[in-house]
Formats: C-alpha cells, sequence, structure tokens
C-alpha cells in the first residue's frame, strides 16, 4: 500500500532539494590594495650605535676654541678658561674631561704633554706645560680654526693670502721640505702662531705658544 504524502510535504521536499543542489553566493571580492612594489628590497635604516657607558661623553668645543690668549672651555665667544701660564689643574678644569700626562716619563725634561685621552681626540690637542705653566697649544682637529681663519689642509699660498704680509716661512730641520710658517702676533700679545707643513706645503697642524718659550719643534714628548 502506497503511504500517502500530502502535497505541501512533497512541495517542501522540492523546495529543500533545489537549494541543496545550488552553490552559496561566494563573498564579493574587495579591490585590490594599491601595488606598492617596486620590485627592490626595502632600504635599511642605519642603526645608530649604542654608547659605550665605559666612555666618556664625546668634548665638543667651539672652532675658534684656541687663541692667543689661552684655551676657552665653554660655548661663549671670547672666554678664556685657562690662559697661557695657567697651572695642570686649571686646564683639566677648564678641559671638563679626562687628560693624562708624560711629566713622569720626562723628569729631566723642560715641558711635558698634558692631552684628553677620549678617543681621536686624544691625538687632536696638546697642552704643552713649561717650567711657568702653560706654555703652548697644539691642534691637529681639522675642524678647528686659528686666529684669522687658518686651519688644517690648507696650502703655503693660501696662508700667506689670509695672513698677507705676516708670513715668516723657516725650513722645518725635522722633516725635509717641510716647513713652519711664523704669523706676525697682533700688537700686545707675547705668543706666537705657527702653521707646521708636510713636504707638499700642506697645514698638518698649528700651534699657539709663548713667544720663545719653545723651539718650534719641540712637541715636549721626546
Amino acid at each position: 500500500m502506497r503511504r500517502f504524502v500530502p502535497a505541501l510535504t512533497v512541495s517542501a521536499l522540492a523546495l529543500c532539494t533545489l537549494a541543496a543542489c545550488q552553490k552559496p553566493a561566494e563573498p564579493a571580492q574587495s579591490a585590490p590594495a594599491a601595488q606598492t612594489d617596486t620590485g627592490k628590497a626595502p632600504a635599511r635604516q642605519p642603526v645608530a650605535a649604542a654608547p659605550n657607558p665605559l666612555e666618556p661623553p664625546e668634548r665638543v668645543l667651539r672652532n675658534d676654541a684656541i687663541g692667543y690668549d689661552g684655551f676657552n672651555g665653554t660655548t661663549e665667544a671670547g672666554t678664556v678658561s685657562a690662559k697661557f701660564g695657567s697651572d695642570a689643574p686649571t686646564i683639566r678644569g677648564a678641559w671638563g674631561g679626562e687628560m693624562k700626562d708624560n711629566n713622569s716619563q720626562r723628569p729631566d725634561a723642560k715641558c711635558y704633554l698634558l692631552y684628553p685621552v677620549r678617543g681621536a681626540i686624544t691625538h687632536q690637542y696638546g697642552f704643552l706645560m713649561g717650567s711657568d705653566g702653560l706654555a703652548g697649544i697644539d691642534v691637529y682637529d681639522p675642524k678647528a680654526l686659528a686666529p684669522g681663519g687658518g686651519h688644517i689642509g690648507m696650502s703655503i699660498d693660501e696662508i700667506n693670502q689670509a695672513y698677507a704680509g705676516k708670513v715668516k716661512q723657516v725650513p722645518n730641520p725635522s722633516f725635509e721640505g717641510a716647513a713652519f710658517l711664523q704669523v706676525a702676533p697682533p700688537d700686545g700679545k707675547d705668543t706666537q702662531l705657527t702653521f707646521e707643513t708636510d713636504a707638499l706645503g700642506n697645514v698638518t697642524n698649528w700651534r699657539i705658544a709663548k713667544r720663545a718659550a719653545l723651539e718650534p719643534n719641540e712637541s715636549c714628548t721626546r
């Protein structure tokens, strides 16, 4: 005997079967993102080196810190923190950072060297100490400017132009072809500005020292 199925049930089954055969609608795809790939690897950003906790902070100086009267360890123009003739404690205080000296290595010498100890700056400034205190300052810093604008890297001709009529050229007895360029000091000053050149005639360093206190080639190291 056939089983009676109500028409409503058949219709419902037909609708369910039809729905099952249809695939669900796929979700709408979002618009593609703007193309930013250039085909090149992204540039690496430089990473700053971490400060060394065992190293003192860098000593920043004015580029005119060395003058006819001495050393300016401040940020103000025209100030003299350590005048020529100052003793070692005064210079150490004016510098404001760690300094060493070779005094114990030269017990019978007429002078000794007092110098900073931080990195490359060790070789950029030298305070020459004589029997009467600070006798001279050697400068090897290429950023430093001597009174009148002279600096490391200038040629003999450029020094003569910067200090027109004031330069006396003297051969360096220690190095063949090298020279000392002595600049006449301003009126009232008892200190001498001297540029040292290499054999090619380019300034390698300069010094301001009390007149007649040191020979031009005296470094207080030998």
